[in-house]
């Protein structure tokens, strides 16, 4: 018998580049899509919101894990201008 997934489908950690490797990873939340995962990691406070429109965040670099299956749905990084790329493997 087949059920119906439940609300909030992928589950998201996230971590900053200066991090070590293999370091701890935050639990940043639950997403029903990855549309746009990394907002998880934006911090919410409107007056943290910088001058060029950009948000400051949190970490900058996000895997994203099916909660399913636990299996890797997606990563992505921030690059120099606040704008996330999916990661393929390298920076830059």
């Amino acid at each position: 018998m087949e059920t119906e997934r439940s609300v909030g489908d992928y589950l998201v950690f996230g971590w900053p580049s200066e991090e070590p490797s293999g370091g701890m990873r935050d639990f940043l939340g639950v997403v029903e899509s990855l549309d746009g995962p990394w907002n998880l990691a934006r911090i919410t406070d409107f007056t943290e919101k910088m001058e060029n429109g950009g948000w400051e965040w949190t970490v900058d670099f996000i895997e994203v894990y099916d909660q399913e299956t636990l299996k890797l749905a997606g990563a992505w990084w921030v690059d120099s201008n606040g704008v996330w790329q999916v990661f393929k493997g390298a920076y830059g």
